[in-house]
């Protein structure tokens, strides 16, 4: 009798993992034609023809979104570098700093192509976070924390120099992007370049993950000896980590530094490189796709709660409206501590958990 039922239960056990990636391309495939529509329902402030209110468009514009874009990069090169190689920075505010700069002499002064601005931006990052990883071949934990600070305020003073001796004390002016004959000149446009930024960029990371050095760079975060051991030469992977997760920063910044069309070096203080960590933790470390999430979240959630908060003549109403961005920015914190209190692996951590619920037999 077992034997009988032994192709049936195999039969069974087979389906949960079909359906589980018919549901996961559902999800993308809905996800794609979410992020289309939703500069045209931004721009237009109307869904299939329906007009909406600021609240029911939670009080974000296209430009917000766009910003959003351009920190995502950041969040994914440095969860790339801390969450999957395990090397902590505080300074990814120089590598950003690196592609403003890069593309004040290379387009601003230079003259050339926004393409090639962007090339020159990943290739100085690359340059930079190798010099920046240098420590890491001698120095760990906190000594090689504070090497990264130092790196960020030598960044920032030579890009303060180049910026007072070469354009303006008040900042530099960009000229305005273009792909070929395609002009960057509304935030849609911007919209659909960064869109397809961030999704090369992620594709490339997600690739670089599953191969051989990506395995052994997640090895070496979690037991660099035990990696060593394997023949893995550690020395050489950091350096690759921080060129690689440099260069991102760096166009990143290059792309900020066009998009605002004029940016000063104050622009990328050290408050600039704590966000992308804070993203980072709310994503999830080690999480690509959490990057995403977490950069959402930081830079639309106080916009977001700025939008839902109490309109009218009330006692309240008029509370808040004296203390909006203070009250914004408490329950915005609450919510994050809140996040980090009961959720420590970030907003990957609640969606694998999500779905070990949703399918109790797939997880298994």
């Amino acid at each position: 009798m077992s034997g009988a039922f032994a192709p049936a239960s195999s039969a069974f056990a087979a389906k949960p993992p079909i359906w589980g990636r018919l549901r996961r391309a559902a999800f993308g495939v809905a996800l794609l034609a979410f992020a289309l529509y939703l500069p045209f329902v931004l721009t237009q402030r109307a869904a299939f023809g329906y007009r909406l209110s600021n609240v029911q468009l939670l009080n974000l514009g296209l430009s917000q979104i766009d910003l959003m874009l351009i920190a995502m990069l950041g969040a994914l090169s440095l969860n790339f570098l801390t969450g999957c190689a395990g090397l902590i920075s505080i300074g990814h505010a120089a590598f950003y700093a690196t592609g403003a700069m890069t593309a004040a002499i290379v387009g601003s002064l230079w003259g050339l192509p926004f393409p090639v601005v962007l090339v020159a931006a990943a290739l100085s990052g690359a340059v930079v976070g190798v010099l920046a990883g240098l420590p890491s071949l001698r120095v760990r934990g906190l000594y090689f924390v504070l090497s990264t600070l130092a790196v960020h305020h030598v960044v920032a003073y030579i890009f303060l120099q180049v910026q007072v001796k070469l354009f303006d004390v008040s900042g530099v002016p960009y000229n305005p992007a273009s792909l070929g004959g395609f002009a960057l000149d509304t935030p849609m446009r911007w919209y659909f370049f960064l869109l397809a930024l961030v999704a090369l960029v992620y594709w490339a990371l997600r690739n670089c993950l599953d191969t051989r050095e990506g395995r052994a760079m997640r090895a070496m975060r979690d037991h660099e000896l035990a990696a060593q051991a394997a023949g893995v030469d550690v020395r050489v992977l950091r350096l690759k980590a921080f060129a690689l997760s440099s260069a991102v920063a760096s166009t990143a910044g290059a792309a900020q530094a066009y998009f605002m069309s004029n940016i000063s070096s104050e622009a990328f203080g050290l408050d600039f490189a704590i966000q992308f960590i804070a993203m980072i933790i709310i994503g999830g470390l080690g999480s690509l796709t959490g990057s995403l999430f977490g950069a959402a979240i930081w830079l639309l959630l106080p916009s977001i709660l700025s939008g839902l908060a109490p309109q009218g003549g009330g006692a309240v109403a008029a509370l808040v409206a004296a203390h909006k961005p203070q009250l914004v920015q408490l329950v915005f914190g609450l919510l994050v501590i809140l996040l980090l209190i009961f959720a420590p692996g970030g907003v990957a951590g609640l969606g694998r958990k999500l779905g070990a619920l949703l399918s109790p037999r797939e997880s298994r």
